[in-house]
């Protein structure tokens, strides 16, 4: 048995012992200090009198001062812009793109105020943006202090500066990564004339339409500009979780943007990049400053091809150089922003000479089969206050005895010479009636293409030339006219809109591109139908006359268009060569023409600037365009 012996007044316990109720009990139980107890309650009380005390503080004295602080530590709410619609040609080929992008957005409210914190937020910023200090400053110093909407500080960012944010931003107050979408044009170089492009918003565009806010975009030129409304989609939110410091915490997306509506365009890609590309050659082997050509649908009015040379890629204005290079284009000597298809004012040379043709017709000014003498190669004509005095006007070379389908063919300028101003025992149209039928054929006034910049060029009648010139009206003025030289200046667009009419029969059709919009889905919104501007211009027996002269010009071997004799596909047209006003050495070249000769579908105008005669640019573009067009109807045309 064990036993465990204490030492002197304590008390010998046996192990078996401990298994006793009472009396191991009363042996092993002590009564609790009261002492104790009373201290613990005591500190209980003090330390729950300190928190009362302590909340009573923060909530009667300095409850102001939180509350503040707490209603800055807020989600503050602000637009986003809305993906624009997507611009397809007439294959589903898509011009346009919305790449995802990356922008560093300020709040000015937000952004530090004392000295010392603005210094080192601006250190921060231009060390991580790889910007000067003072391009920092200078921006923070233009910002409004007090406003709360959203600035642009950079966009575009690149994935190295994106990273080294995302782990900085927590010292960097007013500042956000706000992700959105930026316009990505498809080989801008070849549509920038016809798709334009956007740009920020200017102050006066947040006056005129509340839509905008001032992060937006906005289409500038092309049909950017044109179709801003549809393209433009319904804005999304942005929540944005602010401390009491102004640091963002969180930004989150409240409410996605919708999508604007989509343009299914008329263009053929395709079409547009060959014709671009052969003028292009033309251009170069000329030393040609610019070049324009139009090829549209003879019976829609639909364009096919819309080019203007030199051209410039829109993708430039969703980059930081554009500034500098916006400036190097404006100041370029040839005008790479300038639409030169549907603003271009040229001479029309001898491309006017079918619609001349045609008044004549109409007005019955002479037969179509009656010869005109042209063997001298020129017109002499009296002055009729003093007979000893002559004027000549040359042919650029004899062609013999000629009636109106040859002189169509060949450009016998003493023909029109003759039945525009009039000669010997011919009274002529006269320039009221000249005005009359180019302004028919859509000459001299806009044709109302969907595109902003078009413009109407000249016909020129004796009030204009009073007006502008404080000069009379003469006959030589007349024989100017006639033969497209002088102060008549037409369109490229316009050329080839008219040349469609005598192609279809007489149908003036309006110009357009845009065929039909659809929205995110691809679900027809609106079918633009074709529009006639006018019908039955002068009637199937006159335009048959033309038509036929036309396609002498390429049949015969002295046809000023015989080129294009060899093509697999029967083509008619007229050539033009027409001295440029303001330096009369150069010499613009021009064609204008449609095929299948036999049933119409397609009508194209080619003007080359300064580059000589037509056979040498206009063309041989032309002829480009012609076997492609061959090319793609082959099974159609055999």
């Amino acid at each position: 048995m064990f036993k465990k012996i204490f030492k002197r007044n304590r008390v010998e316990i046996e192990p078996e012992e401990i298994l006793l109720d009472r009396e191991s009990t009363a042996k092993l139980e002590t009564p609790i200090n009261k002492k104790g107890v009373f201290i613990l309650f005591a500190a209980a009380i003090v330390i729950f009198v300190l928190f009362l005390l302590r909340a009573s503080w923060l909530q009667l004295w300095q409850g102001d001062y939180y509350s503040a602080r707490a209603s800055k530590n807020s989600v503050q709410s602000y637009p986003t812009r809305a993906p624009r619609g997507i611009i397809y040609d007439r294959n589903g080929k898509a011009l346009t793109l919305n790449a995802s992008n990356f922008s560093l957005l300020a709040i000015p409210a937000n952004i530090p105020k004392e000295k010392n914190a603005l210094n080192d937020w601006v250190v921060q910023v231009s060390e991580i943006l790889e910007k000067k200090e003072a391009d920092i400053f200078n921006f923070v110093k233009n910002l409004n202090k007090n406003s709360t909407e959203l600035v642009l500080l950079e966009q575009d960012l690149k994935q190295p500066i994106l990273i080294e944010l995302e782990t900085r931003l927590s010292n960097l107050p007013g500042l956000f990564i706000n992700k959105e979408t930026k316009r990505d044009y498809y080989e801008g170089n070849y549509f920038s004339h016809l798709i334009g492009y956007t740009r920020n918003v200017s102050p006066n565009d947040l006056k005129t339409d509340s839509y905008y806010s001032m992060l937006d975009f906005i289409g500038k030129d092309g049909l950017e500009l044109q179709y801003e409304k549809e393209l433009r989609g319904v804005p999304g939110k942005i929540a944005i979780s602010v401390n009491s410091d102004n640091t963002i915490l969180k930004t989150l997306v409240a409410e996605e943007g919708r999508q604007g509506n989509n343009l299914v365009l008329s263009i053929d890609g395709e079409l547009q990049k060959l014709l671009t590309d052969s003028l292009r050659d033309k251009m170069a082997q000329t030393d040609a400053p610019g070049a324009a050509a139009v090829v549209l649908d003879i019976k829609s009015g639909e364009i096919l091809s819309l080019v203007s040379l030199p051209s410039f890629d829109n993708n430039i204005f969703n980059t930081e150089l554009i500034n500098k290079t916006y400036q190097e284009l404006v100041n370029n000597k040839n005008r790479p922003l300038f639409n030169r298809a549907i603003s271009g004012f040229y001479p029309a040379g001898s491309t006017i000479k079918p619609f001349i043709a045609s008044a004549a017709l109409v007005e019955k000014t002479i037969d179509p089969s009656y010869k005109v003498d042209d063997t001298l190669g020129y017109i002499s004509v009296p002055n009729v206050y003093n007979p000893e005095i002559t004027y000549i006007y040359r042919d650029w070379r004899p062609h013999g005895f000629v009636d109106m389908r040859r002189a169509l063919a060949v450009s016998a300028n003493v023909y029109f010479y003759t039945i525009g101003g009039g000669y010997k025992n011919i009274k002529g149209l006269g320039i009221n009636k000249i005005e009359k039928y180019l302004k028919m054929f859509g000459f001299g006034a806009p044709l109302g293409i969907d595109l902003p910049g078009e413009t109407g060029g000249l016909v020129p009648n004796p009030d204009w030339k009073e007006k502008t010139r404080q000069e009379s009206w003469f006959t030589g003025d007349t024989y100017n006219v006639s033969i497209g030289q002088g102060d008549v200046k037409i369109t490229p667009l316009q050329l080839a809109t008219a040349m469609a009419a005598i192609a279809n029969g007489g149908t003036l059709w309006q110009p357009k591109l845009v065929s039909k919009i659809t929205d995110s889905n691809n679900n027809i919104v609106k079918e633009i139908k074709p529009k006639a501007i006018k019908t039955e211009l002068i009637g199937q027996d006159n335009l048959e006359i033309i038509r036929e002269g036309l396609r002498m010009a390429v049949t015969d071997t002295d046809g000023s268009a015989f080129f294009l004799k060899d093509l697999p596909i029967k083509v008619a047209g007229k050539t033009g060569t027409a001295q440029v006003y303001s330096d009369f050495s150069k010499i613009n070249a021009l064609f204008a023409g449609f095929a299948p000769y036999d049933d119409p579908q397609i009508a194209l105008a080619i003007v080359v600037e300064g580059s000589g005669k037509g056979i040498t640019s206009a063309l041989p573009a032309a002829k480009d365009v012609f076997e492609w067009y061959y090319n793609k109807n082959y099974d159609k045309l055999k």
